[in-house]
Order: C-alpha cells, then structure tokens, then sequence
C-alpha cells in the first residue's frame, strides 16, 4: 500500500511537470505574423529573404516590429522604412555592408549609409524624412538590452534605388 501510494505521487509529479514544461514551451513561443502584401525584401550577401507586413502607426504615433518579418511603414515620399526584430529576421543586418545590394518588388538597391546610434540621439523625424531618390531605410535594434525586445541603440541603414 505505501509503495502505491508512493508511486502514485511520483506519477502525478512527473504528470505535473510535462504539463508545465509543454505549456512554457508552446505557451511562450512568439506568434508569427503573417504578411499581408506580396512584397520580399531581399538582401543576398546575408541569406535574407522576408515577406512584409504593411505596418500603420499606432495610437501613439509609434511603430511595432512585427515576429519573424519585416514591417513596412510608407513614410513619406521615395522613403519605405522597414523594420524588423534583431533577434529574428534582422539577426543579420549588422553584417551588412555599404555597396551591398537588396531587392524589394524586384528594384534593386544598394546601400549607401549605415550607421548605429544610440536610441536617445535618433530623431525619428530625419530618419522618416522625405528622400531625392527612391530609398529604402532599415532598422533594428543594437546594442545592450534594456527590456524585452529593445536595446540601447538602433543599426540604421539607408539604400538608394540602383540606376
């Protein structure tokens, strides 16, 4: 009686721990954002192939990096910014080099800037700012972490359309 008892409790322990540990696994994993255009953004000397996500400004006049693709924000004219989590589909981004090539709806661009700055010395209204030529803006974020998905400093990368 007492080793049933005893393997009972053991059973139920154990029974115990596979439920929490498949409901932290499944639970927490970040949900995936499906795109909802037909864009790719490509960026061939990082093996970066990302569908978009048209993104809007939030009520705060803010922008949210959507999971595991790249977010599309029309910022002001010849200026598309795309953003995307250094944790995921920007893993690379850093690896990028001025002169490299990327494609978006099959445009090819070539980067010309690339820069990282700490996240209080950005001025978003630059960064957004109406461009001469047709420009891609990327960005992610760099540096140390501060909480959740942000950082002390942001990679910001400019590419002009190839003529």
């Amino acid at each position: 009686m007492q080793i049933k008892k005893h393997f009972s409790h053991i059973f139920i322990t154990v029974l115990c721990m596979v439920f929490l540990a498949g409901f932290l696994y499944f639970g927490m994993q970040p949900q995936t954002v499906e795109a909802n255009s037909s864009l790719i953004l490509e960026a061939p000397t990082i093996s970066l192939t990302s569908p978009i996500r048209v993104i809007e400004l939030n009520d705060d006049y803010t922008l949210t990096s959507p999971d595991r693709i790249t977010g599309l924000y029309k910022a002001a004219e010849n200026n598309t910014f795309l953003i995307g989590h250094s944790t995921t589909i920007f893993s690379n981004l850093k690896n990028l080099k001025i002169g490299d090539r990327l494609t978006l709806d099959n445009k090819n661009y070539v980067i010309k800037t690339y820069k990282i700055q700490k996240k209080s010395e950005i001025s978003m209204s630059k960064v957004l700012e109406a461009k001469l030529v047709p420009t891609l803006t990327l960005m992610t974020c760099h540096g140390d972490k501060i909480s959740g998905h942000d950082y002390t400093e942001r990679i910001i990368i400019t590419a002009e359309l190839e003529k």
